[in-house]
């Protein structure tokens, strides 16, 4: 499953999906030497103009956009209701994502062989997904098919039949992905970082759930999330592709016009509280070659109107090649062949992250440099060069983003579940232009933390624990014990 927004370099929806930015790359080739002359900023990147879209809100609640796009012979249906992970019921983390994944499996016209068999067919794709805002759906076929599309979109839209054979198979693939997880340091240190410094909050815990949740959970309660995130009111439906705006809302008022649910918008979730003083955690993984390392706190929201110079500043830091971490931890000191940094946004506060991996015997030196390259970044914020260069690397790659109508569907979706203006498609080029050193400071000073800061290493305890002696005491945990509901637990 995706994981909508992360905010720095990349791509999302979902998890989410607009990834207004996302990690950058833990690189793996070269060595330190090929880096040693940062790339140099280029051009500016040409304006994205958005196509004309034309909304409507059905009386149900269900907001239609309307985009038309005759560049290839398709349509895209892109649904997201108001309800992901962050729903999930205390004790049933993960039916967010596995409802969403029975989304396909079957309705209660077309058993999951028939309604794969008719899709194959038509030579489309219907696919679910979730995130910790959102849950969504989305569909791609050939112009020609649509009203056989729009059928099969709308019955996995309103009769999922959630038949206990299809979830004890999807159930299955859950846990198997759960289990493999554990196996990568780079998703334990994720996982262990989001539970300890989310706690027991909504968004603490791994949008796929825990092993002990998920085995949990059966079809019912996998319906019952059906039944109360899944609704008209305050879901926004994108259709796009070959064909008329009027044509394209006509279309959708039939198919889903009449459609009623007892679902509500999801409440507002409560605000994540900031750590204050520093949690260190160490992570055992007694087989790992590599440690891997987390340095963050709470931060902004999706909404914020720090949003893009927090996209600048993130890419400064940890951005790529040339960001202020790979030129300390890779380039300097070859302690690292990548490192990032990120702002993971949520409807309510999300995080900053940074994150990088060293050989165990240079764990503690890697992280002692990661902390000291974020405290001196809090402090002064970026050079000229460093902002030219981040800014010529946004620009180049917002293009990419949106060059699908996959992408501008699942975007264009997202800002208006979140009640952005969708003119921030557009502005956005302009809003990374216009970042000054001064923002990127005022960003950096107030989130990039080291003092209030959760810091989790995973790898081997023993070789590790003495290493993080200068840091203060580590609370000891393991990856299993990270996957509880209720956060890790210190072990002995």
């Amino acid at each position: 499953m995706t994981r909508w927004t992360r905010v720095g370099i990349g791509s999302l929806l979902a998890g989410a999906v607009i990834v207004a930015g996302c990690r950058g790359g833990f690189a793996r080739r070269g060595g330190a030497g090929d880096l040693a002359t940062p790339p140099p900023a280029g051009p500016p990147a040409a304006a994205f103009q958005l196509p004309p879209v034309t909304a409507r809100v059905l009386p149900n609640g269900l907001t239609v956009l309307a985009v038309e796009y005759h560049e290839l012979p398709i349509v895209i249906f892109h649904l997201l209701v108001q309800g992901g992970a962050a729903y999930d019921p205390e004790g049933k983390e993960g039916v967010a994502e596995l409802t969403a994944g029975l989304i396909r499996q079957g309705t209660q016209r077309r058993d999951a062989e028939e309604l794969a068999r008719e899709i194959e067919f038509l030579g489309g794709n219907i696919g679910g997904d979730a995130g910790y805002d959102f849950s969504s759906v989305s569909a791609e076929f050939l112009r020609k098919d649509m009203d056989q599309a729009l059928d099969l979109f709308s019955d996995v839209v309103l009769h999922p039949a959630f038949r206990a054979d299809e979830f004890r198979r999807e159930q299955g693939l859950a846990l198997a992905g759960i289990v493999a997880s554990r196996e990568s340091p780079a998703a334990i240190a994720d996982h262990c970082f989001q539970a300890f410094l989310y706690g027991h909050h909504p968004y603490g815990h791994p949008t796929e759930g825990t092993e002990m949740s998920v085995r949990r959970l059966t079809a019912a309660d996998a319906h019952a999330f059906y039944e109360h995130h899944y609704g008209p009111r305050g879901a926004v439906l994108v259709m796009i592709g070959d064909a008329g705006a009027d044509d394209l809302l006509a279309r959708a008022e039939r198919a889903f016009g009449g459609w009623s649910s007892t679902a509500a918008p999801a409440a507002a979730l409560p605000m994540p509280a900031r750590v204050h003083g520093r949690k260190l955690l160490l992570v055992d993984k007694p087989d790992a070659t590599q440690a891997h390392i987390r340095v963050g706190n709470v931060a902004i929201a999706r909404t914020d109107e720090a949003y893009i110079p927090a996209v600048v500043t993130a890419t400064v830091l940890g951005g790529g090649f040339g960001s202020r971490l790979i030129d300390e931890l890779r380039v300097k000191r070859s302690l690292t062949y990548g490192a990032s940094s990120y702002f993971l946004t949520h409807r309510q506060l999300g995080d900053f992250r940074a994150a990088t991996f060293t050989k165990v015997p240079t764990t503690g030196e890697a992280l002692d440099l990661t902390l000291d390259v974020l405290r001196q970044f809090a402090k002064d914020g970026a050079t000229s060069d460093e902002l030219a260069r981040a800014k010529s690397l946004l620009g180049g790659q917002y293009p990419l983003q949106l060059e699908t109508p996959n992408a501008i569907a699942g975007k264009l979706a997202e800002l208006t579940a979140y009640g952005i203006p969708r003119t921030e498609l557009e502005v956005y080029p302009r809003r990374i232009l216009a970042t000054s050193a001064g923002d990127v400071r005022e960003i950096a000073g107030r989130y990039v933390m080291v003092e209030d800061a959760v810091v989790v290493v995973v790898g081997p305890a023993v070789a590790i624990a003495p290493q993080l002696a200068g840091l203060g005491v580590a609370e000891r945990t393991t990856p299993e014990a990270c996957g509880r509901p209720d956060g890790p637990v210190a072990m002995p």
